[in-house]
């Protein structure tokens, strides 16, 4: 009989490296296809001389397919940059926010198609619609009372009571993503000054003793270290799926606000029953404050600093004032305080692992030993039953049709092949068991003041990764992207 390994008890499958066909992906696919036609046509044109006339131009474009820059094939990042390119010339890598010009009725302060997303206010609850996905978002800023702080068996009871609420997701039509996120952006300590001078008022401290003088000194020399670590959970609903259901509530804006308002009270009841405890809704003005911070961090302090009935930033100020991919630099993006550079985890931790295995990640700091601002966020695409069992029978086919070319070439397979087939095999057994499947991409965002900080803190956050059993990719030509996607608390990612 064994006996489960509580302390390590995470394993993660690995990214399939099968492909579409051998292990390359549609761009090397199509420059090898390419490369075909080109010889088809010089054989066809000129006969066997054709292979020399023609070498020129196929033999570059088939080596081409094979090549990765930045851990991706050269025909994809060729592509990106490209695009990139073409953005620079229409302009189109540059936001910058006039209060001054009339603005369209209806449309917020964000870069590109983002401006149509609306703020709705119910009962202090946001519900944000994404007119292009037919889609509404609710936020809620969730904790777990000292988890990092509890002992094993704790914190695998605590995921052991997670998972039913994931798995209920995949059983449960019109759930289009969850998005679990982490953001550490510095702080202030203003509730331990206030603290202070109550105190000193009430007891009549004489505040000019040596002994006061040397804490609020203290005070002062910590400030700059005071970081605030902020959890929140993003539930999004698909409106074309729950169409019958707004119907039955009669339609339109006020079904939508109704269905999103009863959503999250459900989400909310099953996370107070997996002992998960959501802080708050977040209001439209939460969500403006969170968006702001992102792209203009040190604005942070200004926020937090505010009391409770003037909490939150208006929705017209949500977006940046300034925005911009540099030319020549594919991988950061300047906002208004802020250098940012948003990375993909490509990798997750290849053996058994803790629970809790980002812990190096939430708390990164760089080699001086400051606290590294970042958004982390994890992007969770419920897939039902049927369809998860038929992905896996496909990405079967794959393997078994990649196996046979490999044996007509007399090539045999590798670890990582054998690792790939092990991983279909544990995710259908998983799902027979009754667990639920997601396709999940995760993204980091890194933000510091210039970019000599920003390169600091991308070693420091390299070094927490590597702690943590994953490894990060830059998204490079795809930085302004990225970011929106982790600054903005309404559900998506990347496509």
């Amino acid at each position: 009989m064994t006996t489960q390994d509580l302390s390590r008890p995470v394993r993660l499958p690995r990214r399939s490296r099968q492909g579409i066909a051998m292990g390359m992906d549609g761009w090397q696919l199509t420059c090898i296809a390419i490369a075909a036609v080109i010889v088809l046509i010089s054989v066809n044109r000129f006969g066997p001389p054709g292979l020399l006339y023609g070498a020129p131009l196929y033999l570059p474009i088939g080596v081409f397919a094979f090549i990765t820059i930045h851990g991706e094939s050269a025909p994809r990042q060729s592509g990106l940059w490209v695009m990139k390119q073409v953005r620079h010339a229409s302009d189109a890598t540059k936001h910058v926010y006039r209060p001054e010009r009339v603005q369209l009725a209806g449309t917020l302060n964000l870069p590109g198609i983002r401006a149509s997303i609306q703020l709705w206010d119910v009962d202090d609850v946001a519900c944000v619609y994404n007119p292009h996905d037919r889609a509404v978002s609710v936020t809620a800023e969730v904790e777990v009372d000292g988890f990092l702080m509890k002992d094993i068996l704790e914190r695998h009871d605590l995921a052991q009571q997670w998972a039913p609420v994931l798995a209920s997701f995949t059983q449960r039509p019109g759930i289009k993503r969850a998005v679990l996120q982490e953001r550490t952006i510095p702080t202030t300590i203003r509730a331990a000054r206030d603290h202070y001078e109550s105190t000193a008022r009430k007891r009549e401290v004489d505040t000019t003793a040596a002994v006061n003088q040397n804490y609020e000194r203290v005070m002062d020399r910590s400030e700059p270290f005071a970081v605030s670590h902020r959890n929140y959970l993003t539930f999004t609903l698909d409106l074309i799926a729950l169409g019958p259901q707004l119907k039955s509530l009669g339609g339109g804006e006020d079904a939508v606000k109704t269905l999103a308002y009863l959503e999250a009270k459900n989400l909310a009841d099953a996370l107070r029953a997996s002992r998960i405890t959501v802080r708050r809704w977040l209001s439209p003005r939460d969500v403006a404050a969170l968006t702001r911070v992102g792209f203009d961090p040190e604005f942070a302090a200004n926020v937090q600093n505010r009391a409770d009935d003037q909490r939150g930033v208006d929705p017209v100020a949500i977006g940046p004032m300034y925005l911009e991919e540099p030319r020549g630099k594919n991988g950061v993006v300047y906002t208004d305080s802020g250098v940012h550079t948003t990375m993909w985890i490509h990798e997750w931790p290849r053996s058994d692992t803790a629970v809790g295995f980002v812990e190096p990640v939430v708390f990164a700091r760089t080699p001086s030993g400051e606290a590294i601002t970042h958004i982390f966020s994890v992007v969770l695409t419920p897939v039902s039953v049927k369809k998860a069992m038929k992905r896996i029978e496909e990405d079967k086919k794959v393997w078994r049709g990649n196996e046979s070319l490999r044996a007509k070439r007399g090539v045999d397979g590798s670890a990582a092949d054998a690792a790939d087939w092990d991983a279909l095999e544990r995710q259908e057994e998983e799902i027979v068991a009754g667990h639920g499947e997601f396709r999940y991409g995760a993204y980091l965002t890194v933000t510091a003041r210039d970019d000599e900080a920003l390169d600091e803190a991308i070693a420091g956050m390299r070094n927490a990764l590597a702690r943590a059993g994953m490894e990060p990719q830059i998204l490079y030509c795809q930085q302004a992207e990225a970011l929106m996607v982790n600054a903005l608390p309404i559900g998506v990612g990347m496509k």
